[in-house]
């Protein structure tokens, strides 16, 4: 070891600090006491070795108040031990080796380490490390500057196992991550981007146009756009879109992304994930595929049974015009009945299938409240007083103001309702009516409400009755028959319209439906 290599510069620095009046204005002695009271109350670890001959370890020969606070020993258990008192079975050997390599060469250190407090605790440290010379220039002591960095290193490791379980569960779930710097147009992707977009490390040169380039030509402009909104704050990143691969091939793919701002809300960077949809979008291809030709067969199928069903109607109701036997005519009669109820049916699955396949639509036109009462009327008068049950009908609307509105699929959802009513209830009344909510302008909002005094359905039941083919239970169908769909189509006929059925009922005691509509009424000339 000699005195004459670098680390002599290092070790001279508090030697030039006592002469140089840059780094201080006060005499020797009282730099020495100054000094003195900083080492001793400073938060940082110092501890001071002495350098001995060629066959002796180093010395501690001075330790400071942070380093009892630290490490819970007391100075007379360290003074005079080697420093490696610290170290313990993880102190790692590398490390170790490089301290010991570079100390041996009088090379300032600087190494983070860790080591074990008096009561057996680890903890992390931040060495620093640097010889000191007398005036002669002979290197007499160490002296070591050390941090406590247990809270950076366990936050790191945090990090660094958190990343590792992202980058897992991005890779099990096919997930690409990537990171674009707005300003230096600088993109980041993982490798799993780079599968997902059919490309190598060395086809990608992290720039912007190594995404936009490989997009669909028909889906570019809306994926560009959607980046712009999202870092103008228009909205987020949450996007679909096709790209091209190198072998031609196309792929759909998913994008979210959250935007990094400034203080003064500018963007910096996004940060992003894709994942592959294909499978996903020619799944939902095909079932939707699948849904049309169904509505189509259903369709077509309740085109070929009702035109001779409407037949069967119309002939039976000739028939019962006839002179019959009392025999002849309850069969004539069953047959009509029961004709009727097959074709409700039909319609009914008809009028459901199109829902489903998003066929129905909503078209509005004139009419008068008055409509929907004949049509009320002509539709279930004679069978509510078959029953002996009273149709009363209520409204606080002009019943000849004309309205806009989609008449034939408001009068579906009514005559489905008032249907019910009827079959449901063996005695008492049904009632339709019509309230005035609100008038604004042309502007009117109306709550329309189906009361009977019938079987009622039970609160668990209610549960479930907008369901498609449910009803309250089993004996419902048995008793009443149907097929379980009118409340469906009712209620997503309403969704259509921007409105939903309410359901109020007391099992025993009856049930009230409405729901709440806007209209618009056509001013008078």
């Amino acid at each position: 070891m000699t005195g004459s290599n670098h680390s002599s510069d290092i070790s001279n620095q508090a030697t030039m600090s006592l002469e140089d009046p840059t780094f201080s204005i006060v005499n020797h002695e009282e730099f020495v006491r100054l000094a003195g009271v900083v080492i001793a109350n400073t938060n940082d670890i110092v501890v001071i070795t002495d350098i001995p001959a060629d066959d002796q370890e180093p010395r501690i020969v001075y330790v400071n108040e942070a380093f009892v606070r630290e490490t819970g020993y007391v100075p007379r258990e360290v003074l005079g031990k080697n420093p490696r008192i610290l170290q313990g079975p993880r102190s790692d050997p590398e490390t170790k080796h490089r301290i010991f390599k570079a100390l041996g060469e009088w090379k300032h250190v600087r190494e983070e380490i860790l080591n074990y407090r008096k009561n057996g605790e680890e903890f992390w440290q931040e060495l620093n490390i640097f010889p000191i010379a007398n005036e002669s220039g002979v290197f007499t002591h160490w002296v070591s500057i050390q941090r406590d960095i247990t809270e950076r290193k366990v936050s790191e490791k945090i990090i660094f196992e958190t990343k590792n379980r992202l980058e897992l569960a991005a890779r099990a779930g096919g997930v690409g991550i990537w990171d674009y710097d707005f300003f230096n147009n600088r993109l980041v992707w993982d490798g799993q981007m780079l599968k997902l977009y059919g490309i190598t490390p060395d086809q990608f040169t992290g720039t912007y146009a190594d995404w936009a380039d490989r997009l669909h030509r028909d889906d570019r402009q809306s994926a560009e756009s959607a980046i712009t909104k999202a870092l103008e704050g228009a909205s987020e990143f949450n996007t679909q879109f096709r790209t091209i691969w190198p072998d031609g091939s196309v792929h759909f793919i998913r994008g979210l992304a959250l935007v990094e701002r400034d203080a003064d809300n500018k963007p910096l960077r996004m940060v992003g994930t894709n994942w592959e949809i294909t499978e996903l979008v020619q799944a939902k291809t095909d079932a939707e595929s699948a849904l049309n030709i169904k509505t189509q067969f259903l369709m077509n199928m309740s085109h070929e049974i009702r035109t001779p069903m409407t037949g069967i109607i119309g002939l039976s109701a000739l028939a019962l015009y006839e002179p019959l036997s009392p025999v002849v005519r309850d069969y004539l009669v069953g047959i009509e009945s029961s004709a009727k109820l097959l074709l409700e049916i039909v319609n009914e699955i008809l009028d459901f299938s199109k829902l489903e396949a998003d066929k129905a639509h909503i078209n509005t036109a004139p009419f008068s409240i008055e409509d929907l009462f004949t049509r009320v009327r002509s539709l279930f008068s004679e069978s509510a007083k078959a029953k002996g049950l009273a149709l009363n009908i209520f409204c606080d609307v002009e019943p000849h103001a004309q309205l806009i509105g989609d008449f034939f699929n408001l009068s579906l959802v009514i005559n489905n309702l008032i249907g019910n009513a009827v079959k449901f209830t063996e005695q008492g009344s049904v009632e339709l009516s019509i309230q005035t909510l609100k008038l604004e302008n042309s502007t009117l909002t109306l709550r329309f409400t189906v009361k009977d005094s019938g079987i009622g359905i039970s609160q668990e039941a209610q549960k479930q009755i907008l369901e498609p083919f449910a009803q309250a239970d089993g004996s419902i169908s048995r008793r009443f028959g149907g097929t379980g769909l009118g409340l469906t189509i009712g209620n997503r006929i309403l969704e259509l319209m921007g409105s939903k059925l309410n359901i109020h009922s007391i099992e025993g005691q009856g049930s009230s439906f409405s729901f709440d509509l806007v209209l618009v009424q056509e001013r008078r000339k």
